[in-house]
């Protein structure tokens, strides 16, 4: 095989090859909002991240639910928004979805295996993260309450 027809193979095998990694790598790249999450009723405001019912949700201190990019705790027995805590899902260090929470303390312990903690709060309480996570806002209505 002389040197020009191996170079030319080669050139479109790669191109071959590139072609297939990037239609792999396609698919939602470009759209930046996550689908909803199951259980979110319709028409929870086009701003809502998360929207519980707190007649049957999140019905005892200290319950959690983690949903829609949004970290939810129950932090006192008032239906008021300053008895929850709503902090995103997403972990400061390396950007994994928090794993759950124990003892009012949200943990990282997902497939990034880091063991990053967080206060309810959003505050660091160990590291390796360093950054606190994001708050959002809570507000109630009847029983019906929506992060925003």
């Amino acid at each position: 095989m002389e040197r020009r027809d191996f170079l030319s193979n080669m050139g479109i095998t790669l191109a071959i090859v590139c072609t297939g990694g990037l239609a792999a790598c396609g698919g939602k790249g470009d759209d930046p909002q996550p689908d909803p999450p199951p259980g979110n009723p319709p028409g929870g405001g086009s701003n809502a991240r998360l929207t519980v019912n707190l007649s049957n949700q999140l019905t005892t201190v200290g319950s959690s639910i983690i949903s829609g990019g949004v970290v939810l705790i129950r932090l006192a027995a008032s239906n008021v928004p300053a008895s929850f805590s709503a902090v995103t899902s997403t972990c400061t260090h390396q950007g994994c979805t928090l794993s759950g929470v124990n003892g009012g303390i949200i943990e990282c312990g997902s497939s990034c295996g880091h063991g990053s903690k967080f206060n309810s709060d959003g505050t660091v309480n160990t590291g390796p993260a360093t950054t606190a996570l994001a708050k959002y806002t809570v507000e109630i209505s009847g029983n019906t309450l929506t992060v925003k």
